[in-house]
């Protein structure tokens, strides 16, 4: 718990000493609902973003055009992350894997939520949210550079006392991962952004992606997987298997 602390501590005070950078006209980072990006973050293996935002906070309308609209931002959450913004606004339901069907209220009251925009991190459900806390911060980040910065430490887990410098991407482990076929086709139904290989091809030809799924013959994945991961830049494989 200290870490967290200690990592909260230094990016809030960056928050009050630095000047923000006003960008508009870009478009958003990708987000999702609430209830699928749980699914999302635990079927891909990737830590948890969420923050609440109401429509007459400017604090969060800043959030969202000066940090959340940055090309960089915006890579290292669609890369690492799976981000979704919960607008306090109205009350409308949603459902936690642990505690079933809660109102978006609720969750921001068992969270402690005093103001917006405020946003958590977790890891992934396991199976739920419950104890599954990183960390969070309140207001907007000083500048897109801080908020990749803050973003990379989560990722890389480089924010922990034991480490040195920073590890591997969190979500690139384990580098094969298992899909059902209902896991498969709610990725597909999302439109989330990972390349599907539905034949095998030279790896030359493999599109320019960290990640891939493979939706091949059983028999084929798994050999083929491990080709992509030992002779490309390639950091994980996604593999869907169909039921026994």
């Amino acid at each position: 718990m200290k870490r967290y602390i200690h990592l909260l501590l230094i990016f809030t005070v960056l928050i009050v000493l630095s000047a923000s950078v006003f960008v508009t006209g870009a478009e958003l980072a990708r987000n999702y609902k609430f209830d699928t990006a749980v699914r999302l973050s635990r079927i891909l293996d990737r830590q948890f973003v969420f923050s609440f935002l109401s429509s007459g906070c400017p604090h969060c309308q800043d959030y969202k055009e000066d940090i959340l609209s940055d090309p960089e931002v915006k890579l290292v959450l669609k890369e690492h992350f799976v981000l979704s913004l919960v607008s306090v606004d109205e009350t409308f339901k949603i459902n936690l894997p642990e505690k079933g069907e809660v109102t978006n209220i609720q969750l921001a009251s068992g969270l402690g939520l005093k103001g917006t925009p405020t946003t958590f991190i977790f890891y992934p459900p396991n199976p739920g949210l419950e104890g599954r806390g990183i960390t969070k911060f309140s207001g907007k980040p000083p500048n897109p550079k801080s908020m990749v910065d803050f973003l990379t430490k989560i990722a890389t887990e480089s924010f922990r006392e034991k480490e040195e410098g920073a590890s591997g991407f969190y979500n690139y482990e384990p580098d094969i991962k298992p899909l059902t076929r209902e896991e498969y086709e709610f990725l597909i139904n999302t439109s989330f952004d990972i390349p599907v290989i539905q034949q095998e091809r030279p790896l030359s030809d493999l599109p320019d992606s960290p990640e891939m799924i493979l939706d091949l013959p059983e028999a084929s994945e798994r050999e083929f997987a491990a080709r992509i991961l030992d002779e490309t830049e390639v950091k994980k494989v996604l593999v869907v298997e169909e039921e026994k």
